[in-house]
């Protein structure tokens, strides 16, 4: 009796390298083993636009009356100041790394590889991959999806700044505030 040796397609030899590459350079992307690979942290304060001010001119010199007092003398113009005009709730998709996708593949490949026999055993395998593939890198997105708090201010000049919050801040609409490094600091 021959047997006849079964041999691995080489469309899916090449697809098994291919995961298990991906995986690889998922984890090490992960762990940090990759460098520059590192994922910024979204709870980091986004800095606000800056306000176009213009400088503070010196007040015009003072002649002495004697008759009369002196006008009294105005404040100071504060550049960064405003009053808070909105609070909104932003909900803010997360951002798929990859992992999602790859775990997705893999586990759509297992399942697709449980049904048909030849070349249909092959199609439902890559088909399971790809139908994965894209449940796991959605899933992946919903997970990291998070909720940011973005303040508007209106600014002495008449413009509006935003300002972006991982937490619900304290500010409400007419609170008198000033822009400094990013943050609202009371005026």
């Amino acid at each position: 009796m021959d047997q006849a040796k079964s041999r691995l397609h080489p469309l899916v030899a090449t697809a098994a390298i291919g995961v298990i590459l991906a995986c690889a350079a998922a984890i090490a992307a992960i762990t940090g083993v990759l460098p520059g690979w590192a994922q910024k942290s979204e709870s980091e304060p986004q800095p606000a636009a800056s306000a176009k001010s213009a400088p503070i001119p010196p007040p015009p010199p003072q002649r002495a009356q004697v008759a009369s007092a002196q006008p009294p003398v105005a404040k100071a113009h504060c550049a960064n100041c405003g009053v808070v005009v909105d609070v909104k709730e932003v909900e803010v998709k997360g951002q798929g790394s990859g992992v999602g996708a790859v775990a997705g593949g893999v586990v759509g490949a297992v399942v697709g590889n449980q049904f048909g026999h030849g070349t249909g055993n092959t199609v439902m395998t890559v088909a399971g991959a790809a139908g994965g593939a894209l449940a796991g890198n959605e899933i992946e997105k919903r997970a990291k999806t998070h909720k940011r708090y973005d303040v508007a201010v209106r600014m002495g000049d008449g413009s509006t700044q935003m300002v972006a919050y991982d937490s619900p801040p304290t500010w409400r609409s007419g609170d008198h505030v000033r822009v400094a490094n990013g943050r609202l600091e009371p005026q």
